[in-house]
């Protein structure tokens, strides 16, 4: 392909015509699989020839050039970032020197598109460094660097200096989330140079407003600066000075720079924050709506670090928030009534920055938010301007989650009769919404400031009120009658459940919720998932009485009913096969709640008519939703079969297996979808302790899926994006199976003692990589320690097992007493993780009591074993945990330590 295919192939990919645009893109595609070297050549070409006819040709040569760098897919991204290192030197030279000459041309849409270029090929080539210490583009740094603090004194220079402006501030945005320092040795010269663009004297307002997006994000980079008053003091003033300068665009920006800094270096504040509070209250007043929302958000970002002093009990924390709320809330209670016309609960401006403000402030200040909050709300709640109404009615639901309940008792009193004449009769929509939204948040953070003998009343005008009102305020109702249900079940969380003030209510409650999810107009806003949630809370309260009157004559059949008719809702399209995925979603998950919530006696009996039980029933209806191929319907079947199986006696489920079994088996293979695949292995433990003995007749084929889904390669790839840890519920599922089944489990342990070993392996390498300096990983963390109690479950299942199996088979228990699950297995994770600091309770407890139970069974032929140093350490720190479980699990184990000598 030659540079003038390339540029007619790049214009018809932006064609009209779809033909053309097709054939184009797979004629580029194929270009690059052909010699992948030689397209990308000509790529950056194009992008550099300012001979080029259109503008448009060269920014999508640098768009694609772009994409042969990268992708969103952190696999992908490694095999492209591998491939662009394997070109030769040369090329990738020639490649990198026109994206820098494109930096210069006449065309501002080509400038910015070479920066990103530039970006992501830094991205890759910075980081890696030879043998001298030197990255693969070394020179990259000064040149830019040079473009900026040495420019042509040209229309030209400047242009350039703004585009090496911005190609800073994107390789500073791509290296922040890179574990490496490859810039901070050039910190001093990239903040000098950014600095410079953001003096008062730099004239050009594009090169100003490229500064000062740089130094948002090189401000990563910049903490031995912060560290010095003279470059703190200076970088600080420079963005204080951006925060008056001639543009909106620059004012903005360099308020984000301030909150930044907030999260950065928030201990360096004390000695800026008086004159930070004073400009920011200013713009807040009297600058534009974009720069008032910055202004706000530093202080939000303030307030997100008092929280988290506040929530980690650690020292550091300068309590700005407790010093400037007195100046800083009614300024905010001043811009919450700036609404803009039309405005709704989707809207995003310095009004409703303001509300998020104040209640990050309420969290913080707590009590005293209420003295300078209540007589604005005093004063404004009855006003005739609605804006004044609704600031009034918002605030007080913003300062929910503050004072204790006490403090707000006297306040909620009096205010609630307000909020429910509003939303049913205020003249403005926002004002309804608000007051629904305040009386869903009284519900979520007060309940306790209600009189016990008002919630029947109170949750009555939420039913009157909550099938007439739009999507957005019936779905903040929907919430509050969640919150009450929920509030209600934690006063009486009781065995017998008794009656309760929500009782009389019960069967009202339930039909306006269903009624909300059957309104035509129940998409919009998650209303329909939000009324079945609330429902699924709700039955949750159901006291013996209802249960008896209503669950289960009523409502388990109603909801059968409506699961059944959605297999003949007519599908034509992907909107119809959607709403129908949704409506068996929410049914299946209303039916897991009752039966979770009715008598077994319920589920077993036997209806003449059908010749087929409740159970009988609902299992015919979850196995055709797994025909319907969702994963989100599947999920809720398979939670849905997991409660019947958990409620009937035990072996009671044998009799579904035959059909089941083969949809088990189907959805543990679902690798690509980790929370269905999960979720199987999960229910697959379920059923086994269900079954018990009867398990043995299924096993052949589950165990082999399980085998399966643990080697394949994607399982468990992901940690910082999937926190549905497969493999650690397979472990576990291993020791739950073995429990079941007892001598039935000898065809599979070689293969079970494999698997949890290599788990032990991958377990004791994560272990070793945390202790690394600079190598704590909080998604590793939490992943490892996951994995560690599944292994661990899998071994005390399988030592179970065996001892059952012993019971028939003597020589059942031999079967642990080998080198790969003990001294290559169990132990040597045991004796790793004594010296892990980090590890969670749950795994210290499973550890120290397979300990135990080792001695316990097999007695002297472990004993020495069991005597090293780190297992006896273990032992020991669960007897001295502060967890009283743990303890006793600790001091059971040193007990059969002592007795097996």
């Amino acid at each position: 392909m030659d540079a003038a295919t390339l540029r007619q192939l790049l214009a018809n990919t932006n064609t009209h015509d779809a033909a053309t645009r097709n054939a184009a893109e797979e004629s580029l595609r194929q270009s690059f699989a052909t010699n992948p070297a030689q397209h990308l050549l000509l790529l950056s070409q194009e992008l550099a020839d300012e001979a080029s006819p259109t503008v448009q040709t060269r920014a999508l040569a640098g768009l694609t050039l772009k994409n042969h760098m990268t992708s969103r897919d952190n696999q992908q991204a490694m095999k492209l970032a591998n491939d662009w290192m394997a070109l030769p030197p040369e090329l990738r030279g020639q490649v990198k020197n026109n994206s820098t000459v494109a930096l210069a041309s006449g065309q501002k849409e080509v400038r910015l598109t070479s920066a990103q270029v530039i970006s992501k090929i830094a991205t890759i080539e910075l980081p890696k460094v030879d043998g001298t210490g030197r990255s693969q583009w070394e020179e990259l740094m000064p040149a830019l660097l040079s473009y900026v603090v040495q420019p042509e004194a040209t229309p030209q220079g400047m242009a350039k200096k703004e585009a090496a402006l911005n190609t800073i501030g994107y390789i500073c945005e791509e290296i922040a989330q890179l574990e490496t320092d490859c810039l901070h040795s050039k910190s001093n010269e990239i903040l000098t140079a950014v600095v410079a663009g953001m003096r008062t004297d730099e004239q050009d307002l594009n090169v100003k407003l490229a500064a000062v997006k740089a130094l948002q994000n090189a401000l990563e980079f910049a903490s031995t600066n912060f560290q010095v008053q003279t470059e703190r003091d200076y970088i600080m003033t420079v963005i204080c000075e951006a925060c008056n300068a001639p543009t909106d665009e620059v004012k903005e920006s360099a308020y984000q720079c301030l909150c930044r800094i907030a999260d950065l270096y928030y201990e360096q504040l004390p000695a800026y924050i008086q004159t930070l509070l004073e400009m920011s209250l200013t713009a807040i007043k009297t600058q534009s709506d974009a720069v008032a929302r910055q202004a706000i958000a530093f202080w939000s970002s303030v307030c997100d670090m008092e929280y988290e002093f506040l929530s980690t009990n650690e020292n550091g924390n300068h309590k700005f928030i407790i010093g400037a709320h007195s100046f800083l809330i009614p300024v905010l209670l001043g811009t919450m009534a700036q609404q803009e016309d039309g405005q709704d609960e989707d809207s995003f401006n310095k009004s409703t920055e303001a509300a998020a403000c104040l209640a990050a402030v309420a969290s913080i200040i707590e009590n005293p938010v209420v003295g300078v909050v209540w007589p604005w709300v005093e004063q404004c709640l009855s006003s005739q301007d609605w804006r004044q109404r609704e600031s009034a009615v918002l605030a007080f639901g913003c300062i929910m989650d503050g004072p204790d309940d006490t403090m707000l008792s006297q306040y909620i009193d009096p205010v609630l009769p307000v909020l429910f004449k509003y939303l049913v009769e205020d003249s403005e929509d926002l004002v309804k919404n608000s007051s629904a939204w305040t009386i869903m948040r009284i519900c979520e953070m007060a309940p306790a400031a209600i009189k016990d003998d008002k919630i029947p009343f109170y949750t009555e005008k939420i039913l009157d009120a909550v099938l007439g009102s739009e999507p957005a305020t019936a779905n903040h109702l929907c919430w509050a009658i969640h919150h009450i249900a929920n509030y209600v079940r934690s006063l009486y969380e009781t065995p017998t459940c008794p009656p309760n003030v929500l009782s009389a209510l019960f069967t009202r409650i339930i039909k306006t919720l269903m009624d909300t999810g059957d309104r035509q107009d129940a998409t919009e806003g998650n209303l329909r998932a939000n009324a079945y949630e609330a429902i699924n809370v709700v039955l949750t309260t159901a006291d013996d009485n209802v249960k008896k009157q209503f669950l289960a004559p009523a409502l388990l059949s109603e909801f059968g009913d409506r699961l059944n008719s959605t297999f003949t809702m007519p599908v034509l399209n992907a909107d119809d096969l959607n709403t129908r995925s949704e409506w068996q979603s929410f049914l299946c998950g209303a039916l897991q709640t009752c039966i979770n919530n009715v008598p077994v006696e319920v589920l077993v009996q036997l209806d003449p008519t059908s010749n087929m039980t409740m159970a009988d029933k609902f299992m015919h209806l979850f196995l055709q939703v797994f025909s319907s191929q969702n994963t989100t319907s599947a999920q809720e079947a398979l939670l849905a079969v997991g409660s019947v199986a958990t409620a009937l006696p035990e072996g009671g489920f044998d009799r579904y297996m035959q059909s089941f079994g083969p949809m088990l088996v189907t959805c543990i293979s679902t690798t690509q979808e980790p929370p269905l695949c999960m979720l199987a292995v999960t229910t697959t433990s379920d059923i086994a302790r269900q079954l018990d003995a009867k398990m043995l007749a299924y096993t052949d084929p589950i165990v082999q899926a399980l085998l399966t889904t643990l080697a394949h390669p994607e399982v468990d790839s992901q940690l910082s994006q999937v926190h549905d840890y497969i493999k650690p519920a397979i472990y576990s599922c291993f020791g739950d199976i073995a429990m079941a089944i007892g001598a039935g489990m000898d065809k599979y342990l070689q293969y079970w003692f494999a698997a949890l070993q290599e788990g032990c392996k991958t377990a004791v390498q994560l272990e070793k990589e945390l202790a690394e300096p600079e190598g704590f990983d909080e998604d590793k963390r939490v992943y490892l320690n996951s994995l560690m109690e599944g292994v661990l479950d899998g071994y005390t299942g399988i030592v179970y097992g065996l001892k059952a199996a012993a019971k028939s088979v003597p020589a059942a228990l031999d079967a642990f007493l080998t080198p790969v699950a003990l001294q290559q297995g169990c132990l040597q994770l045991i004796q790793a993780l004594s010296a892990d600091v980090e590890k969670a309770e749950g795994v210290l407890r499973t550890a120290a009591g397979l300990v135990g139970d080792l001695a316990e069974t097999y007695g002297a032929k472990v004993t020495g074993m069991l005597q090293v140093p780190q297992i006896q350490e273990v032992v020991k720190q669960a007897m001295e945990s502060q967890d009283s479980d743990t303890k006793d699990i600790g001091k059971w184990s040193y007990q059969k330590l002592a007795a097996a000598g």
